[in-house]
């Protein structure tokens, strides 16, 4: 499930929940996120494959107060990455990549490549532990992927401020290794994409595609813990 995911998320808890930053509405949740994917997504080339699909990323924040809210939110998003359902208006905030955000409704499309539900820890407060989100993605495998025949057809990385490569084997507190980095987001996000497109970017003939993890983590290491925690943080100023 998470074979594709070079770039994902993690930040310290008490640096980051604390963080005035976090009182975001819907629509700045949303242009944060943008600015993620374009200054470190794009911009420090953690996943070349991303500037193609930009123009087509649906970035959808989700104000979901329960687990069993965020499942109808990331079905909904599943059916309308799947061509399945149509995009509407209203609702919670809505991007599609572009380079000019201003408005908070949904941006008609006929169908997005790949989605990323931006999911709101304020309302949700357990979404402030990463591996809760990695629980939560449990039922989101069986109970939206599986449920609707799409485990062929679909794949779901994990993002969150809180997110380490070394899952259960570090404390939720611990800050000390840059490379984790290469796997944090501004907010707890599921990054649903689909198999035909991960296997076309599999098979386009970049180089060295599987030392591509490793050569994040590197760089991410000679950067440092500071930088890259400024560079997150950055994001939220829009």
């Amino acid at each position: 499930m998470h074979r594709f995911s070079s770039f994902q998320v993690f930040a310290r808890r008490g640096r980051y929940y604390s963080n005035a930053k976090n009182l975001l509405d819907e629509c700045d949740r949303a242009k944060a996120t943008m600015k993620w994917m374009d200054s470190i997504v794009i911009g420090e080339k953690l996943c070349p494959f991303a500037p193609p699909v930009k123009s087509k990323l649906r970035i959808k924040v989700s104000n979901a107060k329960s687990y069993d809210e965020i499942l109808r939110d990331v079905e909904n998003e599943a059916h309308v990455l799947m061509g399945t359902k149509s995009v509407t208006s209203g609702g919670s905030s809505s991007l599609i990549g572009k380079k000019d955000h201003t408005e908070s409704s949904t941006v008609p499309i006929a169908t997005p490549e790949t989605t990323l539900i931006v999911l709101d820890e304020t309302t949700c407060p357990s979404l402030t532990d990463f591996r809760e989100l990695v629980r939560l993605s449990w039922r989101v495998q069986e109970e939206v992927i599986n449920k609707h025949s799409y485990a062929s057809l679909l794949q779901q990385v994990l993002f969150h401020p809180l997110a380490t490569h070394d899952t259960y084997g570090k404390s939720n507190h611990v800050d000390d290794d840059a490379a984790d980095y290469t796997i944090r987001s501004p907010f707890p996000t599921i990054h649903l994409l689909r198999e035909i497109d991960v296997m076309k970017a599999v098979t386009s003939g970049y180089k060295d595609l599987e030392g591509l993890p490793s050569r994040n983590k590197a760089k991410m290491r000679m950067d440092g813990v500071s930088l890259c925690r400024r560079r997150l943080e950055d994001c939220k100023d829009v």
